[in-house]
């Protein structure tokens, strides 16, 4: 039922895109991937407070993967859920752009004020429909989740047809397929913390969550376009190519410790904390402090990096903090150790790139150490959660650390000329291009050394991935130490990275549950 569920958001997305084709609709990716990024953190954060709470469930049966961090129906987060809200909220911003907008720059500005008091104004209608006991915790939490976003999208339904139209088309969107899939069991509800009122097949709390979603995508959606490519530029400032790089260890650590349960709820939340939030900290920072040498860097503005205006950076500052103080606020869970890792992850970031901290990022050899430990951190606040620390973790963790070093060299290399032009002082511009061929070769080959001295066959196996990055790296201190060789080597890394990184980290996971 699972890969079948995918599959069918799959295809629905497939058609969408169709559609923005056929009918050449104004769909911009500087609008559409912040949206949908944003719109679908916030939800899966919705999601995680109703598994916890127990307002609704996926059956087993009915995913092919289910998240750790069982809530109160006894049930994680589907992976499909992900697939799902981020492909909603692409179909909202195409419904936006299938209409002609007449809102302004004015009218599509989102301000502080007008947020807080969305906030405020849902909180209050949520405690306010819980103490009167109208209906249940879900039913309370959906309206006022509703109610806060209708007064944040208030001033824009007033103004833009596009937008009413597209609220409409979406709910009604949503009662048909919701209950569907209700009538297919793709969900399963408590009728404690619910009304109880049903709209077919599904409870009216689905269509106040529709609502709210909708409403906040489309007044996120009018923002996104009146900052004319801000929001797009500071998504690419947390490098989201590399999320997966962080969360990845975090959830593999805690799994490997066996305590994917130890938090409960709060793991989906601290995947995402240290897939998104922790990024944007680490790249952001850099990002801040490093705008002039960008800007006489050709290979930014892409994916490799944000080239920020002077008008993003004081929303940059309050994202910086906000990324921060999230990770504080994780004392709630009960325990000091998982905020003190976040923090920790904080302060090594803040170490990295701040000239009135450390600023590793202008200290040869130093750079690409702290550059390593950005990775190792999160791993090791995964392991954390299981209590004691095994002297087994010790020698994959360091092949990590000496992987990831090598991998900063690498990148260091293609920089060498822009660096030097900025009197910035590197890894890369210590030891040139060539010289620091060689020293990631020998820091891959220690990784490798490491892991095939384990008497883990899987992590033996793992052992033999940093070859490839060895052998990746030969037409680079073979030939030429020009940029565009070191260049090319770096796009060679990114590459295999994407399959020898995510090789190399699911063996070794295995190999640590094995031997937890």
């Amino acid at each position: 039922m699972g890969a079948i569920y995918l599959a069918v958001i799959g295809l629905s997305a497939i058609g969408v895109h169709g559609l923005v084709k056929r009918f050449s609709l104004p769909v911009s990716r500087q609008v559409l991937l912040p949206v949908t990024v944003v719109t679908t953190v916030v939800f899966l954060l919705v999601d995680a407070v109703g598994i916890w709470r127990g307002w609704f469930a996926t059956p087993l049966s009915s995913t092919l993967l289910m998240l750790p961090g069982r809530g109160a129906l006894d049930a994680g987060l589907p992976i499909e859920e992900v697939a799902l809200l981020a492909a909603l909220a692409a179909l909202v911003v195409v419904l936006m752009s299938a209409r002609k907008s007449r809102e302004g720059r004015r009218e599509g500005e989102l301000s502080a004020r007008r947020a807080g008091a969305a906030i405020l104004i849902g909180i209050t209608v949520g405690t306010g429909a819980l103490l009167a006991n109208i209906g249940g915790e879900y039913t309370a939490a959906t309206a006022g989740l509703a109610a806060g976003a209708l007064l944040l999208a208030a001033p824009l339904l007033a103004r833009s047809q596009a937008s009413r139209w597209s609220v409409a088309i979406f709910l009604g969107l949503t009662l048909v397929f919701d209950n569907i899939m209700c009538a297919a069991g793709l969900f399963h509800y408590s009728s404690a913390p619910r009304s109880g009122v049903m709209l077919g097949y599904a409870p009216v709390e689905d269509i106040l969550y529709a609502a709210a979603f909708v409403l906040f995508a489309v007044r996120l959606t009018a923002s996104a376009r009146a900052a004319k490519g801000r929001w797009w530029r500071l998504l690419l400032a947390s490098r989201p190519v590399s999320w997966i790089n962080t969360a990845l260890p975090f959830a593999g650590g805690a799994l490997a410790a066996g305590a994917g349960e130890a938090v409960g709820a709060w793991f989906l939340p601290l995947v995402i904390w240290w897939g998104v939030a922790y990024n944007l900290y680490l790249y952001g920072i850099n990002d801040l402090y490093d705008l002039a040498t960008d800007r006489k860097n050709p290979r930014k503005g892409g994916a490799e990096g944000a080239l920020l205006q002077n008008g993003d950076l004081p929303t940059l500052r309050l994202l910086l903090l906000l990324a921060a103080f999230t990770g504080a606020l994780f004392l709630l869970t009960g325990t000091a150790t998982v905020p003190m890792w976040c923090l920790l992850g904080i302060a090594v970031a803040t170490a990295y790139s701040a000239p009135w901290f450390v600023r590793a990022r202008a200290v040869p050899i130093l750079d690409a150490a702290i550059s390593a430990t950005h990775f190792v951190i999160p791993a090791v606040a995964g392991l954390a959660l299981g209590g004691a620390f095994q002297q087994s973790w010790v020698a994959p963790l360091a092949a990590f650390f000496f992987w990831n070093m090598g991998s900063h060299v690498v990148g260091a290399l293609q920089d060498v000329d822009a660096d030097r032009r900025s009197r910035i002082a590197t890894v890369g511009t210590l030891l040139g291009v060539r010289g620091g061929g060689w020293f990631a070769i020998a820091l891959y080959a220690v990784a490798g050394l490491l892991l095939f001295m384990q008497g883990e066959p899987l992590q033996r196996i793992a052992a033999t991935l940093p070859l490839a990055s060895i052998l990746s790296l030969l037409p680079l201190v073979a030939g030429r130490p020009t940029h565009q060789a070191a260049r090319a080597a770096w796009r060679r890394f990114m590459l295999l990275n994407l399959f020898l990184g995510a090789g190399a980290a699911m063996l070794i996971i295995r190999s640590l549950v094995g031997a937890a």
